[in-house]
């Protein structure tokens, strides 16, 4: 069986979970967490995984049917009461309703979660904030499992799927703020002058003029910068004491961890 934690990319876990988090959360979605994922998280709290893919059975901006359908898993969330609270803001803004926890991510558009009902295992959802679908996934975290692969198809991605530059920037000129966080991760996806992405994204978090996207503008701003290590080492100052000006507005020893992980990689 192949191993859940990527063991190359294995990092000494900053944060270890505790139990009370795992309790004040299973009280919050009115539900209990996977027994296998507790145990996967109690190793190693977040990270990358060995998988890359998750196969999937629908139709998705990401594959098709001649590569294979699947969606991209690059890591892990750490499992942390305020990890949750963070998150569920997320989700709620693309209106995901419902007792929901949010557990990885793909390539920034693609966010896995767990759906907890009645039923004894909540269910596993992605939400494709590209096409703003949800589509429902496996009935149980053993059976998403099943479905993970290190092997990597070769992927096409049709121009049509991302805006362009000029497109991503008159969108922004707009009012819609659930247009403008899609445009901007777009934006991210595109890889271009991304100097100016990040300044936007500290004008954004810095004014706070929307404070229920806030948690997603600073999530999205260390993403941008940890993919970016030149851009990283510059702005590292600065950006520490914006995130650090928020006070309880967001969750400043997670976001700044980011940094310091990816400073560590680097020695």
């Amino acid at each position: 069986m192949m191993p859940f934690w990527d063991e190359d990319l294995q990092e000494e876990t900053i944060i270890s979970v505790k139990e009370t988090d795992i309790t004040r959360i299973e009280q919050a979605v009115s539900g209990r967490l996977p027994a296998r994922y507790l145990k996967q998280m109690r190793k190693q709290n977040g990270g990358v995984p060995e998988a890359k893919v998750v196969m999937v059975e629908f139709e998705n901006t990401w594959s098709d049917e001649e590569t294979g359908l699947h969606l991209p898993l690059c890591s892990m969330t750490s499992l942390t009461f305020e990890r949750y609270l963070d998150e569920l803001s997320v989700l709620r803004e693309w209106d995901v309703e419902g007792n929901v926890m949010m557990f990885a991510e793909g390539q920034g558009s693609y966010f896995w979660y767990f759906h907890f009902t009645e039923d004894t295992e909540p269910t596993v959802w992605c939400l494709d904030i590209s096409d703003e679908t949800n589509h429902f996934v496996a009935s149980t975290y053993d059976e998403w499992l099943t479905k993970l692969s290190s092997d990597v198809p070769e992927v096409f991605m049709p121009d049509v799927v991302f805006l362009t530059l000029p497109e991503i920037k008159d969108i922004l000129r707009g009012d819609d703020e659930n247009e403008k966080l899609l445009a901007y991760s777009h934006w991210m996806i595109l890889d271009e002058e991304q100097e100016e992405l990040i300044e936007a994204f500290m004008t954004l978090i810095e004014r706070n003029d929307q404070p229920d996207f806030l948690g997603s503008y600073a999530y999205y701003l260390m993403e941008v910068l940890t993919n970016n290590p030149d851009l990283l080492d510059q702005k590292r100052d600065v950006v520490t004491a914006l995130i650090l000006s928020k006070g309880d507005d967001l969750d400043a020893e997670d976001l700044l961890s980011w940094m310091d992980e990816k400073k560590d990689e680097e020695l």
